[in-house]
């Protein structure tokens, strides 16, 4: 080679392949200065789903992927407090509860069947024998007066029962008790009509409240249980079902505004499977957990934005796929709603780049870098679907 080192054929190839990745870093940068003209920031939806789309040119590769960072978060859910601050338009709703749907399962009604009837059940000495007959109105020493079929001396057959204080119940009993169908009006204006059992709610029954809140389905022991459908003044509903007073398992929550989740509940919380829909057309299939997205999820925008991720405590957290309507995508790693660690920047053209962000800022790039390790099971993950759980 030598002084002719200029004519080698080795030399002449490598000096064509650096004029030809020149030509390629050239065309590269190109195309990320025409991406440029994107809106340097995707509007965010903790503050306004109307902002508008504001042009800014950029004039180099850094610049660009700078721009891009950080990638919006879907909406927050407040942590089920409604005196919580909240600061974006349009937020996860708190499900409504009932008087019997509340934190203390055990509280029917204070005035409730089973409690003012002990005051009547001793009386008298329990006679069981006779056949049965209905009699004028008895007046107990508590002042509630009876008037009906008895057995003895026990309330038994059908009978009207008035307090008082102007509750009343009318409908079958069977020693002394409420038990078979009947309705009880408490002194607040409330209503139950259904099946009892020994004074309790039991069986398939209908709670009507004064302002029109109100639940059709099933009870064990005053507390709702099984199958059920609730109502509210504002027009929200819940149909599903429940567990000792508290929705639980599967069931469909509509709220006023139009938001609707469809999925699993504990402890009156959404947890588990489900898919919320806001009524802007906003959709969160995944995971949640005392109401928040944890685990992993897709969240989908009306514009045909994407992200298919982990998350914790309604933030990205993990590893994720975020896509543009435009076909541009980032995949990598997240920290609370932000980029941070290893990710890649995807073109629509198929160009794409491996970094490093932090805090949603890309730090450097990774020249040579083209892989990016994924958690474990990533790619064996088959996303659920509601039919599975109902």
């Amino acid at each position: 080679m030598g002084s002719q080192c200029s004519q080698c054929q080795t030399c002449q190839k490598r000096e064509e392949q650096v004029v030809v990745l020149s030509e390629i870093r050239q065309q590269s940068s190109q195309n990320m200065n025409q991406y440029s003209q994107q809106p340097p920031e995707e509007e965010n939806d903790e503050s306004s789903l109307s902002k508008g789309i504001e042009l800014r040119k950029n004039t180099n590769l850094e610049q660009k992927y700078q721009s891009e960072a950080p990638i919006p978060t879907p909406i927050v859910t407040p942590a089920i407090a409604p005196t919580q601050l909240v600061t974006f338009s349009a937020q996860i709703q708190q499900p409504q509860l009932t008087q019997e749907s509340q934190n203390d399962p055990s509280i029917f009604k204070k005035d409730g069947m089973d409690k003012r009837n002990q005051e009547d059940l001793n009386q008298d000495e329990v006679n069981k024998q006779g056949p049965r007959e209905k009699r004028p109105k008895y007046v107990f020493k508590s002042g509630a007066i009876y008037e009906g079929e008895w057995i003895g001396n026990m309330r038994d057959g059908f009978g009207i029962q008035i307090w008082s204080d102007g509750a009343k119940y009318e409908g079958e009993w069977k020693a002394n008790q409420a038990n078979g169908r009947g309705k009880f009006w408490h002194v607040d204006g409330d209503y139950y009509e259904g099946e009892w059992k020994n004074d309790r709610a039991n069986g398939v029954g209908k709670y009507i409240h004064a302002d029109g809140a109100q639940f059709d389905g099933e009870w064990l022991e005053d507390l709702q249980h099984g199958q059920g459908r609730e109502f509210w003044a504002d027009n929200s509903k819940y149909e599903g079902q429940y567990r000792q007073g508290k929705k639980q398992g599967f069931g469909a929550y509509q709220w006023a505004d139009g938001s609707t989740y469809k999925g699993m509940w504990n402890d009156n919380k959404l947890n588990g499977f489900g898919v919320y829909i806001w009524p802007d057309g906003r959709r969160y299939e995944g995971f949640w957990q005392h109401n928040q997205m944890n685990g992993r999820g897709i969240y989908y925008w009306p514009d045909g934005r994407n992200y298919d991720g982990e998350y914790l405590n309604d933030k990205k957290h993990g590893f994720g796929v975020y896509k543009w309507n435009d076909g541009r995508c980032y995949e990598g790693y997240w920290l609370q709603g932000k980029q941070h660690g290893i990710g890649r920047y995807m073109l629509n053209d198929g160009q794409s780049q491996v970094g490093v962000w932090e805090n949603g800022i890309r730090k450097k790039w990774l020249e040579g870098e083209s892989k990016i390790e994924r958690p474990k099971d990533w790619d064996k993950y088959v996303h659920p679907k509601l039919e599975d759980f109902q």
